[in-house]
């Protein structure tokens, strides 16, 4: 069984939420990334968003800095 990020914590949505306002694909946000050197591609986005796969707290870092926001930004409901 995999393991699923429950609902109540939103980060998955958000980092959806702010890809898609940057007009962005998975793909084009895994390539922002790994130009601050997190190394994801496009399918570990895709299990981000969904919450298939956690986040850890350099990636939290990289997003952060690619969508110009705060971490509260990235928390907040």
């Amino acid at each position: 069984m995999k393991r699923v990020t429950p609902n109540t914590r939103h980060i998955g949505e958000k980092i959806a939420e702010y890809r898609l306002k940057n007009n962005w694909s998975q793909a084009d946000l895994a390539a922002q990334l790994q130009l601050y050197g997190c190394d994801l591609t496009r399918e570990a986005v895709a299990k981000m968003e969904i919450g298939y796969r956690t986040v850890s707290v350099f990636e939290l870092d990289c997003l952060v800095e690619v969508f110009g926001i705060t971490y509260n930004d990235l928390f907040a409901k």
